[in-house]
């Protein structure tokens, strides 16, 4: 779940983290208001769950209350990248000359499989600019998820990066910045600029905030935070299943899978018969017919999806379940794609009996997924020629 600047911030404001003063509004007299109070230069920043919002003219400086209003005219409204923005944070400004701006950040990192700090004093950029252009100014350090960030481990990062200021301030800010994170099952926490001020303080200035969806249950206090506007309308209704459920650009095969492990191996070989994978779809273990059938349904609603590809190793997951899933859907009409399928293990035999009464050209079945995926990517790709 993707948080606004002004959340993520908050979240890090409860852990201890010096954050930027900011409100949220929704008209420009209510900026107006907000500036008056400050008394100060504010900057009006819109908050959208995409980034850019700079380059888009949604980031805007305003060293008067008028030109405060004003700015919240222009950036009310606007739409970023497809996102209409709907309300800004109002904050305090901070004079940059007067300090320096580094980048710090904690990811999940699938290559050391567990969190990652990563500290730049290339800040104020995006952090992917500096990873492609200088790759090496990016200080990356595994963080132990039981025993979390100690003290001086982010020093040593502070230090290797080129830190200056106070340095046990910076520390400090990390190390609460990553319990954060891992307390509340973040995928990914920024802060981008992270402002230095001449007394070596450190102060946050804008964030990312990013929770695992699959934890969301440990954050029930975080749920009304959540905003759909910016995710694909089948990953809502997915959420709504309780699927683990992700749209793929340019995909033409749907998947489905039990287990994360079975459905990303399925992707590879969607890849490699020469189709793509239109999405992500684990069923997860024990799938009952009710659930293989709301992911048939979910997945034939993709008009991107010209054929679906069932790669099912039946251990608590009985095949025949997932047979009568499929059957289901195909009765009652919402089955027009060619569905291609390797299912085997637990009640593999009875599943084949019932697909074989059904005998439908619709649902074919295949000894292993090598084969299912081809002919899945085959009949997608055919289905695209024809157009």
């Amino acid at each position: 779940m993707k948080l606004h600047e002004y959340q993520g911030k908050e979240l890090l404001r409860q852990f201890g983290v010096n954050v930027q003063d900011g409100k949220v509004a929704y008209t420009p007299d209510e900026v107006r208001t907000i500036a008056r109070e400050y008394g100060q230069p504010v900057v009006v920043k819109a908050q959208v769950h995409v980034g850019g919002r700079g380059k888009a003219g949604g980031v805007r400086f305003s060293p008067t209350i008028d030109k405060a209003h004003e700015n919240a005219e222009k950036i009310l409204g606007m739409d970023i990248k497809g996102l209409t923005v709907n309300k800004v944070l109002v904050t305090k400004a901070v004079d940059i000359d007067a300090g320096v701006e580094y980048y710090v950040g904690m990811i999940v990192d699938r290559n050391v499989q567990s969190f990652t700090l990563m500290a730049s004093a290339e800040g104020g950029v995006e952090i992917e600019e500096v990873a492609a252009a200088t790759p090496e100014k990016i200080i990356r350090h595994r963080v132990d998820p039981v025993t979390g960030l100690r003290p001086y481990e982010a020093r040593e990062v502070a230090i290797k990066a080129g830190f200056k200021g106070n340095l046990n301030k910076i520390a400090d800010m990390m190390v609460k910045m990553s319990k954060a994170a891992l307390e509340r099952d973040a995928v990914l926490v920024e802060i981008n600029p992270l402002f230095i001020d001449a007394d070596g303080t450190p102060l946050a200035l804008d964030t990312k905030f990013e929770i695992d969806d699959n934890a969301m249950y440990r954050h029930k206090d975080l749920l009304s935070w959540r905003e759909t506007e910016a995710e694909h309308p089948l990953e809502i209704e997915a959420a709504k299943y309780g699927f683990a459920y992700v749209k793929l650009d340019d995909g033409n095969v749907g998947v489905l899978g039990n287990g994360a492990g079975i459905v990303m191996t399925s992707l590879d070989v969607v890849n490699r018969a020469g189709a793509k994978p239109a999405n992500f779809l684990d069923i997860g273990g024990g799938a009952k017919a009710e659930i293989v059938y709301n992911a048939v349904k979910l997945v034939s609603k993709d008009s991107d999806v010209k054929a679906i590809f069932i790669n099912i190793f039946g251990g608590i997951t009985r095949a025949d379940e997932v047979a009568k899933g499929v059957i289901q859907a195909l009765n009652e009409g919402i089955l027009t794609k060619p569905v291609r399928m390797r299912i085997a293990g637990t009640a593999e035999t009875e599943a084949k009996a019932l697909l074989a009464e059904v005998n439908s050209p619709l649902i074919q079945m295949y000894p292993d997924m090598f084969q299912a995926a081809e002919a899945a990517a085959q009949d997608a790709n055919n289905a695209g020629e024809k157009k």
